[in-house]
């Protein structure tokens, strides 16, 4: 979510672009993962180490990107950027430089004898990131070049801000010039907790047209060329990249400012780089009660592997994945992998979400109403005949909803005083069941929205939108009971006490026009 500016590059025939990186792609998968970085800072030191880490300073005007590009409100100071304990401390504080009310740090691996630049690698730090509004913290990538950003692209390994620290972002920007600006974010959740309640162990990857996603040994995201719509944008393999460490204040996407939680810090435990992948694990973070989950190795590219799994359930494997059937306890999957390159220990903390039970009913189409309908714009009969009674669904009244085939973005709408804290649904420790019988496409999604009507318009998304819950169907004409998981926290200025709106939407950004029962729409908790 960052950004920079110059020119713009010459072009590179994609074709010959591919095959010249998938032919450095097979040499690099011969090459050991080895356990001793080319550039690396423990932070054992008292100060900032200069030979490696350059300080960019003040508003950003005297780089020619006033506000850092984001209209950012720190002006950024070589004293807010401390190492002691082994440990650096970027600290944002409540102090006024010239015209900014705010001060912080940031550095970067450019312009140093003992930093660096890079094409391809592993690429991490251990980072304890703030957790309060209108903090945003970052370990990111630029390119050395004058040619302009978004052209010359931006690879973020690790961003978040503080008001959905549940949430850490990973992100690649591109584009053919700055009005073309484009970018691809994938993102992770945290429940109960925070990203910022601990320090985490955030990677990227990146190998010849493929840049990966990691935190604490587990691969959650993976971009290559063909995820963009005009692969030619892909301008990742032009440029050798430096590192940036930072913590901004406010801004386009750090949000308002809660002065009364300032000073805030993001520490860095250390800073590593690897001159090519290692091993890691592909599979769920959080899980449900009493599911199975697969495992799996993700990036052994070494040869001739054996692997060692283990499960806190007991269940065991020396083959390539485990699967493990979780109870209602969480705890560490850990895999060793042994080759002719060494031995790699990597561990997955996993989350086994609670079990919930029904504790209110929203609507049951008959007899108990807890929210008032105010926005359809579909065709909604709240008094229809069950359509296939069964084990799932035996109700004789449920509710009948035909989606409108104009709308991309069909909803239903309703008021209720039935949420007067949405922070356990944010958390997991509560969510929204309803029951759907369609005839649409297994897979098809339903989102359910959180919002405070006083704020929300049609007109000024994302303002007043809480936060959003997926679930998608799983049969075809039968009656499934639907969890819905969180997605996303929205707006992180709507309080988790100012919800007093629900949206639901059937199959959004789609001109369909299905039929849906719904019946039991509940709120289920710890």
């Amino acid at each position: 979510m960052h950004k920079r500016l110059s020119s713009t590059p010459p072009a590179c025939p994609l074709a010959l672009a591919l095959a010249l990186a998938l032919a450095a792609g097979a040499a690099t998968a011969q090459q050991c993962p080895s356990t001793t970085p080319v550039f690396a800072d423990e932070f054992n030191g008292t100060a900032v180490d200069t030979n490696k880490w350059e300080f960019q300073t003040g508003d950003g005007c005297s780089y020619g990107l006033c506000g850092w590009g984001n209209n950012e409100l720190q002006s950024y100071q070589t004293a807010n950027a401390t190492v002691a304990n082994g440990l650096l401390t970027i600290t944002a504080k409540k102090q006024r430089v010239g015209s900014k009310s705010y001060t912080s740090a940031r550095l970067r691996t450019l312009n140093r004898p003992g930093g660096g630049q890079w094409t391809h690698g592993r690429f991490e730090a251990r980072i304890k990131i703030p957790g309060g509004h209108g903090m945003w913290p970052a370990f990111w990538m630029l390119p050395n070049t004058s040619v302009a950003w978004p052209t010359s692209g931006e690879i973020d390994i690790q961003e978040a801000t503080g008001q959905k620290s549940m949430y850490q972002l990973g992100s690649i920007h591109y584009g053919s010039s700055s009005s073309n600006a484009q970018f691809q974010t994938s993102q992770i959740l945290k429940q109960p907790d925070t990203w910022a309640n601990d320090f985490h162990v955030y990677a990227v990857e990146w190998s010849a047209n493929r840049i990966s996603w990691y935190v604490d040994d587990l691969l959650y995201a993976t971009k290559t060329p063909f995820d963009l719509a005009n692969p030619a944008d892909w301008t990742f393999e032009n440029y050798q990249y430096y590192l940036i460490l930072n913590l901004a204040v406010g801004g386009n996407f750090g949000g308002t400012v809660d002065t009364t939680v300032l000073p805030q810090t993001m520490q860095v435990d250390y800073v590593h780089v690897y001159a090519v992948p290692q091993p890691s694990i592909s599979g769920k973070y959080i899980v449900e009660p009493n599911s199975t989950a697969t495992y799996s190795v993700a990036d052994d590219s070494a040869g001739g592997s054996t692997y060692s799994w283990t499960a806190p359930t007991g269940q065991t494997s020396t083959g390539n994945a485990l699967t493990v059937n979780w109870g209602t306890t969480s705890g560490p999957v850990n895999l060793t992998v042994k080759n002719s390159c060494g031995t790699f220990t990597k561990t997955v903390n996993v989350t086994v979400s609670p079990v919930l039970t029904k504790s209110l009913v929203l609507d049951d189409f008959e007899t108990i109403h807890n929210q008032a309908y105010t926005t359809v714009t579909g065709t909604f009969n709240r008094s229809a005949a069950n359509p296939a009674p069964d084990a799932v669904n035996s109700s004789t009244t449920v509710g009948q909803y035909v989606r409108s085939s104009a709308q991309q973005y069909d909803l239903i709408t309703a008021t209720t005083t039935a949420i007067p804290d949405a922070g356990p649904f944010v958390r997991g420790e509560k969510a929204f069941y309803l029951d759907v019988y369609s005839a649409a496409p297994v897979g098809t999604p339903i989102l359910l929205q959180l919002e405070n009507n006083k704020v929300a318009t049609a007109s000024n998304y994302p303002s007043g939108r809480h936060s959003k819950y997926l679930a998608t169907t799983t049969v075809q004409n039968g009656w499934q009971r639907l969890k819905f998981l969180m997605n996303d926290r929205i707006d992180g200025e709507t309080a988790d006490t100012a919800v007093n709106q629900i949206v639901l939407m059937f199959n959004p950004n789609s001109y369909t026009g299905d039929t849906y029962y719904l019946d039991n729409e509940a709120i289920y908790a710890k």
